[in-house]
């Protein structure tokens, strides 16, 4: 019995030790799926493996057996080192799956070719993951969109809330610069458990 006891003991200090550092455990172990899944994109590679503790962990979801699909499905790596973001990009259309691996675009046609790119993400409270610490960013800093090709370079233009209606800022204008618009959620309404606004961030190209 005594023993029983102290292993019970042993178990409850774990479990209150996991409970409390789980955002902390959360960030570090997406950020090693996330290093994982950059690398394999820089290298040409097709999937990435992710067991079911980090599955269980970050809440990642495998396109199948083989892990997270790449090849066709990731656009680049979006990053923003003012705000401590490094993502994988999913091409659209915007799905909970491709959230919840990293940011995604919102529709199956959007490209890198548009005047106007929409990136839509999570903020996860408490990790540093995702677009969580995204409003750390601020006008003038930089956003590096990172392909298999090259490298494109942007400067915040404009940081913004919207309501979730003001399907304006998606508009395409031809002839303008091009510009990334990242859009994530914003200022939560415990009463009736969503996000009242949409924080947007837009940014410039300036080279290619």
């Amino acid at each position: 019995m005594r023993t029983f006891t102290r292993i019970l003991g042993v178990l409850l200090i774990i479990t209150a030790l996991v409970l409390f550092f789980w955002q902390d455990i959360r960030e570090f172990v997406t950020d090693i799926v996330n290093d994982r899944m950059i690398e394999a994109y820089e290298n040409g590679d097709d999937d990435v493996k992710v067991n079911s503790l980090e599955k269980f962990i970050t809440g990642i979801e495998p396109s199948d057996k083989k892990g997270v699909k790449i090849k066709d499905d990731m656009a680049g790596i979006l990053k923003i080192e003012s705000a401590g973001i490094s993502e994988p990009v999913f091409y659209g259309p915007l799905s909970e799956d491709k959230l919840r691996n990293g940011v995604s675009m919102l529709e199956e046609t959007d490209n890198l070719d548009m005047q106007n790119i929409p990136i839509a993400g999570h903020r996860v409270e408490g990790a540093g993951i995702r677009f969580n610490y995204i409003d750390k960013a601020d006008v003038g800093d930089e956003i590096k969109f990172i392909t298999r090709d090259k490298t494109l370079k942007y400067e915040i233009t404009d940081i913004f809330e919207v309501t979730p209606d003001r399907v304006d800022i998606l508009e395409q204008t031809e002839g303008d610069p091009q510009i990334l618009t990242l859009i994530t959620c914003e200022d939560y309404n415990p009463d009736t458990l969503l996000f009242e606004k949409r924080l947007i961030v837009q940014a410039e190209i300036v080279e290619e």
